[in-house]
């Protein structure tokens, strides 16, 4: 790591004094935060200008390789949430190194729950609101989370995610985060929002909590490209590159000429002039849109605080079927399959309720992955899964799928075309191309 100047070491010290004591409401944090102190007091001791500000930015940079520091970090309410995204999201790094995010800290107690708003991190592209949850029921009993935002009364235009995974019985807080990804972009002109937040399961208990957002927001840093690739004959073109301090917006679109149709890019790769990597963000929102559009958008990470001179974008395991074997075509009220491609390697069993139970032979990376996400009736109407599970044998994954019916207007007319999301087969061969930024 390089050594800071001292106006960086101000600053950070500066933002290390600043955290209220009053937001370290357990011992656990309160001790934590004593012992962060007391190691700037001992580093002062051996060197006047190893300040703690030198402790915070070697804490943020050694969260990926030091569990430890990362630990001590997280104790602090405003900053843990980003700082677990971290360890996959470099991106979110470069913004808590950068200071680009607000602490909001606004508190809602309803029905012996408190939910605080603890921080927010705004662009052109959407947000991500870190909340802390505390509750005097055990939170295992709850199955997560749905949320809203709504400026000047109005939901906002956008797509929400928060993952919830289960929790152990005797969890009674709860830090995380909530993703907006806008796809036409966010509009800034009134700064003030409400979230909307309901725990699943238990509707009596919904938040609705105000906050005001001061500072600058930042513009996305935009490239074009109109560049296209060819892989193992099937070609796709890349229109776009947007940064934004949140991601990095791949604008594409793939050739309808195409005999093969591409399921996902699994694997792509960017990289700068020294050869450093921005991977594909793991989790939350992959993209906009779906393949058959006229354009669709991937999300990546951001590296808008250091802009390289080049980048090289890589394209690694494309996903793709051919296109004669995209459809499972299958009677619900006979319970048998009438057609199914010879290139796709499950067995299918039709159950009550408009559940289905395959074996998949072909996954090689023992990730979950449905092989399906709806299907169409032969009146031409879209059904989607609205539950999934899985288990895993040695020799296949067994995964099973129900298909909303709750607020479907008519019941699907038999017969009808599962069709196919999801498959582990690739493409041979690697696209690649090069941008100049600067």
């Amino acid at each position: 790591m390089s050594q800071m100047n001292d106006e960086q070491q101000q600053r950070y010290l500066a933002l290390l004094e600043s955290v209220p004591i009053e937001t370290l409401q357990s011992s656990k944090q309160f001790i934590a935060y004593k012992q962060l102190k007391r190691r700037a007091r001992q580093k002062r001791l051996l060197q006047i200008t190893m300040t703690a500000a030198l402790i915070m930015i070697a804490l943020i940079s050694s969260i990926r390789i030091s569990p430890a520091f990362a630990y001590t970090m997280a104790q602090i309410p405003v900053l843990k949430p980003l700082v677990e995204m971290i360890t996959y999201d470099k991106g979110i790094q470069d913004i808590m190194d950068n200071e680009y995010y607000e602490p909001i800290n606004v508190s809602q107690t309803i029905n012996g729950k408190t939910l605080t708003i603890t921080s927010v991190v705004a662009d052109e592209s959407g947000m991500i609101i870190s909340y802390k949850l505390q509750s005097d029921e055990d939170l295992a009993n709850f199955n997560g989370i749905s949320t809203e935002i709504k400026q000047q009364g109005k939901k906002i235009e956008a797509s929400y995610g928060s993952s919830w995974p289960a929790q152990p019985e005797g969890t009674f807080e709860v830090e995380n985060t909530i993703e907006v990804a806008a796809s036409q972009g966010m509009d800034y002109s009134s700064p003030d929002f409400e979230i909307v937040l309901s725990l699943r399961d238990r509707p009596e208990t919904v938040f609705h909590m105000s906050f005001t957002l001061k500072n600058d927001i930042k513009a996305s840093k935009k490239f074009p490209i109109h560049k296209h690739v060819t892989v193992d004959g099937q070609g796709f073109t890349i229109h776009e590159l947007i940064i934004s301090p949140l991601r990095t917006e791949l604008k594409m679109s793939i050739d309808l000429s195409n005999a093969k149709k591409i399921l996902s890019f699994e694997d792509i790769r960017i990289y700068d002039e020294h050869q450093e990597e921005w991977g594909k963000i793991r989790n939350g929102y992959s993209g906009f849109g779906n393949y058959e559009d006229t354009q669709f958008s991937i999300l990546l990470e951001s590296n808008y605080f250091r802009i390289p001179e080049s980048i090289t974008i890589e394209f690694r395991e494309i996903e793709a079927i051919d296109k004669a074997d995209q459809f499972v075509v299958i009677d619900f009220n006979k319970k048998n399959v009438i057609t199914q491609p010879k290139n796709i390697n499950i067995e299918l069993e039709i159950k009550d309720n408009f559940e289905i139970e395959y074996k998949v032979f072909t996954y090689q990376k023992n990730e979950f992955k449905s092989v399906f996400n709806h299907f169409i009736d032969a009146n031409g109407e879209t059904y989607h899964s609205n539950s999934e599970w899985i288990s895993e044998d040695a020799n296949y994954m067994l995964i099973g799928q129900q298909f909303d019916m709750e607020d479907a207007e008519n019941l699907p007319v038999n017969p009808v075309k599962l069709e196919i999301a999801r498959y582990e087969q690739y493409l041979n061969g690697i696209g690649r191309i090069q941008v100049k930024l600067q």
